[in-house]
């Protein structure tokens, strides 16, 4: 098959859609020519191994071996290997932050899920092995295991976003009380446009998302409601509205002191459209 008709494929698509840097689309592209360079028998191999480049390529970028060695839980575990793919896989997951903080059952369970991962990854090195039996085998053989090196390729950089995500959901929880105290102190000046006097009843939290962490901070996002009380006229013939808006508020907090946050703009982004409709 050639490298035009290869790009519209739904499977080839799908998974250049989780490539992230213009270098990491360019290394997909000509590993599909690898596999398009029709008459070499050793086109197989070469895509299989310059897909196994790419995904170890993604895990660099996430978890360069320096930064991983400046984690707070970095120890070093091989005689071979100042930095090993497991740790470097745990710093896609957990960055910067602490052992101790995130608690041993999260902490099992991030490694039972590296564990898994390196596993499946293993299956690489038998297509990427030159062996007599996918030497030379029919079309339509190599293009079922396109498909399967493809498979594992996603596979792996879905894995990675799921480490990740086990390690956010853990924060999420923990950092709730800290955020949402944070959220409620922040009082935003532009609801006092809407009349003589606002005075916020109480602020409504409801969803907390944490954006990220890298090795100094983890930034969090919080979205809800500010209630208000809208007083109009003079004190002899007051007028009372009550009123609720939407609100966004980004922050970021230290690894080495995830519950103090630091609010990143002055105050909260209230949506305030709706009294003016």
């Amino acid at each position: 098959m050639k490298l035009k008709k290869l790009l519209t494929l739904d499977f080839i698509q799908e998974f250049e859609s989780l490539l992230e840097t213009n270098f990491e689309k360019k290394l997909f592209v000509a590993s599909l020519r690898n596999y398009a360079a029709h008459g070499n028998p050793l086109r197989f191999h070469n895509f299989a191994f310059s897909m196994r480049e790419l995904v170890l390529h993604v895990i660099q970028r996430k978890a360069p071996p320096q930064k991983v060695k400046n984690a707070t839980w970095y120890v070093r575990e091989s005689d071979n290997h100042e930095v090993t793919r497991r740790q470097q896989l745990k710093y896609c997951a957990q960055s910067n932050l602490s052992d101790a903080y995130l608690g041993k059952e999260v902490i099992d369970h991030l490694n039972e899920c590296i564990k898994e991962f390196l596993s499946e990854f293993h299956f690489f090195n038998k297509y990427t092995h030159i062996t007599e039996k996918h030497f030379d085998v029919s079309s339509e053989k190599f293009f079922l295991g396109v498909r399967d090196i493809i498979r594992i390729s996603r596979d792996s950089l879905n894995g990675l976003q799921d480490l990740e995500r086990l390690v956010i959901e853990c924060l999420e929880k923990k950092v709730n009380n800290a955020v949402v105290s944070t959220a409620v102190s922040a009082i935003p000046e532009s609801l006092s446009q809407l009349a003589n006097h606002v005075y916020i009843e109480y602020t409504q939290v409801e969803e907390i998302a944490c954006l990220g962490i890298d090795d100094e901070f983890i930034h969090i996002e919080a979205s809800g409601e500010v209630h208000v009380t809208q007083e109009y006229g003079p004190k002899h013939d007051l007028c009372e509205i009550n009123e609720s808006y939407p609100f966004i508020l980004c922050m970021k907090s230290r690894v080495s002191d995830p519950e103090k946050f630091v609010i990143l703009s002055e105050e909260l982004d209230v949506d305030t459209s709706s009294w003016y409709e």
